[in-house]
């Protein structure tokens, strides 16, 4: 009888322990609202970056954001949320800007489904198509880790630039 006490106590320590040191979720996934922009030339349209699975909070962030045709689309002013008490936007060159920032307050806690990181607007200079894309340098969690991130693109089109391209169905 005491060794059965013993081996569920042990058992059941383990489960405990493995429930804690393993993540709930492999990848963590990073995306954009919408992930289909239409606007005209002249137009500022704005696309927010959201990052979803947020097992273990947010401590920093640090990312590269690429637009892909900077002649048709290109950066303008990027907003951080209120919980991002220290950021910064580097332009890198005339179609890429790392965004950085952090939550210093501890706002963003464990458990939330999904956040935003930051909303960008969009230059629409002429007619045409770019692709967004985000490369996440790192993402920080609120318990020293980092997260795993798997990303997908947002397409801008620019009115007068012809049919409208096949969006492939995983966006």
């Amino acid at each position: 009888m005491k060794n059965t006490q013993f081996i569920l106590g042990l058992l059941a320590s383990l489960v405990i322990c493995i429930a804690i040191i393993t993540p709930a979720s492999a990848y963590s996934l990073l995306f954009f609202n919408p992930s289909v922009v239409e606007s005209n030339p002249g137009e500022t349209p704005a696309v927010d970056l959201m990052m979803e699975g947020f097992d273990s909070g947010i401590s920093g962030y640090s990312l590269y954001l690429t637009l892909d045709n900077p002649s048709v689309a290109s950066f303008g002013e990027i907003l951080f949320p209120a919980w991002v008490s220290m950021n910064r936007v580097v332009t890198i060159n005339s179609s890429t800007v790392l965004i950085q920032g952090a939550d210093l307050g501890n706002q963003v806690e464990p458990g939330i489904p999904s956040e935003k990181l930051a909303t960008i607007s969009i230059h629409a200079n002429t007619a045409g198509y770019a692709t967004l894309h985000v490369d996440p340098v790192m993402i920080d969690d609120d318990r020293h880790g980092r997260y795993d991130l798997v990303s997908k693109t947002a397409s801008i089109v620019i009115s007068g630039a012809g049919p409208s391209p096949v969006i492939p169905a995983s966006q």
